[in-house]
């Protein structure tokens, strides 16, 4: 699937990102690249390669937030969350 200026230009303003003229062209081949690479890994059935070892995954365990530093420097916090104050104009 190839990108167009216009699909670029569509992305960067839901990003909210500001895209110069003279970078369109070279980030809707980035973009292409992009796409191709993730439509080559979604056809990819199989098994790993042998001899590699696989990833190493650490278990997805809930840990106690008691000794946090991110919520003993916070200004509010409610049941062991942070408290975030709403964004001024947002819906």
């Amino acid at each position: 699937m190839a990108v167009d200026a216009k699909t670029v230009r569509d992305v960067a303003h839901l990003a909210r990102l500001q895209v110069s003229d003279s970078e369109v062209e070279t980030l809707a081949a980035e973009m292409t690249t992009i796409l191709e690479f993730m439509g080559t890994i979604g056809t990819w059935c199989g098994e790993p390669e042998s001899g590699r070892t696989p990833a190493a995954r650490r278990p997805d365990i809930p840990r106690s937030e008691a000794g946090s530093k991110l919520i003993s420097a916070s200004a509010h916090v409610e049941e062991n969350a942070v408290v975030v104050p709403p964004v001024k104009g947002a819906s």
